[in-house]
């Protein structure tokens, strides 16, 4: 034993040492690190504080950071193991807050909205005050057109390719005050069902509303690719409460 030792540890010459003492570094202090062992002397009395051998404070120094080198080792392993189970299933995508399971959404662009338009008000396609809006799939050129001549929308809608798009329209009807608005939010396709969800937008009770004649109107284009394989689909217009506001089936 070197002889630092025989200063720091004493033991009886009559036993000798049971084991040999480690040096170790931890947290960057050295220590030394001796198993003890109690054992009986020759007169028959169990070793005790001055037995075969007595650690000083710098191996109780040793054992504390043993034990903290093992907590933070069970610590450590513990979150590696939490995150491994925790990301067993996060390659599997979640459904987003209101898009039904297991249905695809169909990307569409404005075509033209507002809250100004004649439709439901020229003696060719009256409508009454408060009613259903009216909800349309527009396949051709000709649809689209006979729709603009008899809403008088307050600005002109673009031009639409029909052999590569189709146009889905969203008509709130005549209203006397302002206050009012409708919008398409989504379109989602599930086999042969098509999902159109409508935002319906009213003037608060008793609240003060702009006195005037109002018809909005939300007009999208979508393409034709993203309704394939085609035939003949249902479209079904929900509001923002999932309340059904009308049925279309088209053959795409």
């Amino acid at each position: 034993m070197e002889k630092g030792y025989n200063r720091r540890f004493r033991y009886k010459r009559s036993h000798p040492l049971l084991v040999t003492p480690v040096k170790a570094t931890f947290y960057g202090r050295e220590v030394c690190i001796i198993p003890f062992r109690r054992q009986r002397c020759g007169h028959d009395k169990t070793t005790d504080r001055k037995g075969v051998l007595e650690m000083d404070r710098v191996s109780n120094t040793g054992r504390r950071a043993l034990l903290s080198l093992a907590v933070a080792a069970f610590t450590a392993l513990s979150l590696i193991v939490a995150g491994c189970a925790g990301g067993a299933g996060s390659d599997d995508k979640a459904p987003l807050e209101g898009e039904p399971a297991n249905a695809r959404e169909i990307a569409v662009k404005t075509l033209g909205q507002g809250t100004s338009s004649e439709y439901g008000r020229l003696e060719g396609v009256p409508a009454p005050e408060n009613a259903q809006p009216e909800c349309l799939v527009i396949t051709e050129e000709e649809e689209l057109q006979r729709l603009a001549s008899i809403s008088l929308f307050q600005e002109p809608l673009g031009e639409v390719d029909f052999s590569r798009n189709l146009v889905i329209a969203a008509m709130l009807g005549p209203r006397n005050t302002g206050g009012y608005a409708i919008t398409i939010t989504h379109v989602y396709r599930q086999g042969t069902a098509v999902r159109v969800e409508i935002e319906l937008v009213e003037p608060e009770p008793g609240g003060m509303s702009a006195q005037v004649l109002t018809s909005p109107y939300h007009l999208v284009t979508a393409e034709r690719d993203a309704f394939q394989p085609g035939g003949s689909l249902l479209f079904t217009f929900v509001d923002q409460n999932d309340n059904t506001i009308a049925e279309r089936r088209v053959e795409i």
